[in-house]
């Protein structure tokens, strides 16, 4: 790997901390989405492509510009292509155009998982005009879903009653990706403590502004997820 190809500093030591928080970019969230969907792990993927391990964890965790060969060795590791570990659109993962994917039913416990990987959602309930599906950003904390809303919100008024949620992560360039969909019933975060702890530790962080300062919380009563993946 010579010094071109990497555009980002580094921390030498394996064990050294990342100067700032992780902030991943599109091509860190494909190489980390087609390394999971293959079950390898960093240092797998790292020794097929020929690199650091150290430099795939920055590749994973920030926005980068690996030069031309570095992103071969990367595609020909997930068995992709550089295009669309780029986004291109067109061509399914593999270099085969037109080839299904394989549809795969998620157990819970992996549904769990892949929803914690996540930050937006949809919450689904009844109203007295039919059924509403909004979106919003949540956090999974102990396999139960908390987000949060504004006291005269639609989701504030529905925050007591069975709900449905769900989330996935789709990417079209690849041809694959997942959806979990949960039913459970909400509930209104009042008692003191748990507050306290979400607001310190757990806080989901909506993106518009405004306050937002009702927690709800979602207690799966069944989970199920699909998976498709060009094989």
């Amino acid at each position: 790997m010579t010094a071109n190809e990497v555009r980002s500093p580094i921390p030498a030591s394996p064990q050294a901390p990342w100067p700032s928080p992780p902030d991943p970019g599109d091509l860190s969230r494909r190489l980390s989405t087609r390394r999971a969907e293959l079950r390898l792990s960093v240092a797998q993927v790292a020794a097929r492509a020929r690199i650091p391990r150290r430099y795939l964890e920055y590749l994973e965790k920030y926005p980068a510009q690996p030069g031309p060969v570095i992103l071969r060795r990367l595609a020909s590791a997930l068995r992709t292509t550089p295009a669309l570990l780029l986004g291109a659109t067109g061509d399914p993962a593999g270099g085969q155009p037109g080839k299904p994917g394989r549809l795969e039913r998620l157990i819970p416990a992996e549904c769990v998982r892949l929803l914690a990987s996540g930050t937006v959602g949809r919450i689904a309930f009844r109203t007295a005009g039919g059924l509403d599906i909004l979106p919003v950003n949540y956090i999974v904390i102990a396999g139960t879903i908390v987000l949060r809303t504004s006291a005269d919100s639609l989701i504030a008024a529905h925050g007591d009653g069975y709900v449905a949620f769900e989330a996935d992560h789709l990417d079209e360039a690849l041809g694959q990706g997942w959806s979990i969909l949960v039913h459970g019933s909400a509930h209104r975060v009042i008692q003191a403590g748990e507050l306290r702890n979400l607001r310190q530790e757990h806080a989901p962080r909506p993106w518009p502004e405004g306050e937002r300062n009702l927690y709800i919380r979602i207690v799966p009563d069944r989970v199920t997820g699909r998976r498709i993946q060009v094989q």
